[in-house]
């Protein structure tokens, strides 16, 4: 495939200087190689206040050499985002199709071991909500240096779309694990999130864990929003999802208090 780095580093020239935060994804963005940080770099000399997000696989960044590298980049806001799928190192590779779980896990500590800013990405569905209380023990005990770690309902395109009868649950069903989940990290001063989910079908007391997550450009509401008090603050639907969302979707009229944590 052509090397895309010359035209992305046109894009990034063209870029407003008030560019708020620039989002680097793919595919997996570590199969450039060092041209990732080339554009890092870039970034930095053009749009030194813009914030970086990258979301990865981790596994690159087993390699302590090439985990060095994004370090020695010192971008002043980056952040890393990597999705486990598991606690058991079997599971997570049968969920992802190959077996990454351990490069996972030591690009998670090369990071951790260069200073970087991770967050971790639980992608919640029929496969994984079960162990999301032992999941989320798992990440505290392991895993105690990432920033965040949030928990998100799945998008159904590409592969899950592909998959929908093996993976979809309505997130009503699994609200006692990701409440546990939830409710365990933040007990424990850790920073959990709940990305994608809508705040009538959440438990009220992890309501203020949810975030407008979902981008504008593929963000929706439903009819049955309409008049909700909570819609300013609800991440709303992905638009793939119009059709595959939870039954319990319903507008709140009445709110007790404030959402807060």
């Amino acid at each position: 495939e052509k090397d895309k780095t010359p035209f992305n580093l046109r894009l990034i020239s063209l870029m407003d200087n008030n560019t708020q935060e620039i989002g680097i994804t793919g595919g997996e963005p570590t199969l450039i190689g060092d041209n990732l940080f080339t554009l890092i770099n870039q970034i930095k000399k053009e749009l030194p206040k813009t914030a970086i997000s990258i979301l990865s696989n981790g596994v690159k960044f087993a390699d302590k050499e090439y985990a060095m590298k994004l370090a020695k980049c010192r971008y002043q806001d980056l952040q890393i985002d990597i999705p486990l799928f598991s606690d058991i190192a079997e599971e997570h590779n049968r969920i992802v199709g190959a077996k990454t779980f351990y490069k996972t896990v030591q690009g998670l500590y090369n990071l951790a071991l260069f200073h970087q800013r991770i967050g971790l990405r639980i992608v919640v569905h029929k496969q994984t909500y079960k162990r999301l209380p032992q999941f989320a023990d798992f990440i505290y005990h392991n895993f105690p240096f990432v920033v965040q770690v949030a928990f998100m309902q799945m998008e159904t395109t590409g592969l899950a779309k592909e998959n929908f009868e093996e993976l979809w649950i309505d997130p009503y069903d699994y609200n006692e694990e990701l409440r546990e989940a939830v409710l365990l990290l933040a007990d424990r001063g850790m920073k959990p999130y709940i990305y994608n989910a809508q705040l009538c079908v959440l438990p009220e007391d992890i309501r203020c864990y949810a975030q407008q997550s979902i981008s504008d450009w593929k963000d929706i509401y439903i009819p049955e929003c309409d008049g909700c008090v909570l819609k300013g603050q609800c991440a709303g639907f992905f638009e793939s999802n119009r059709q595959a969302h939870s039954t319990y979707i319903k507008k709140i009229e009445h709110i007790s208090s404030d959402i807060s944590c």
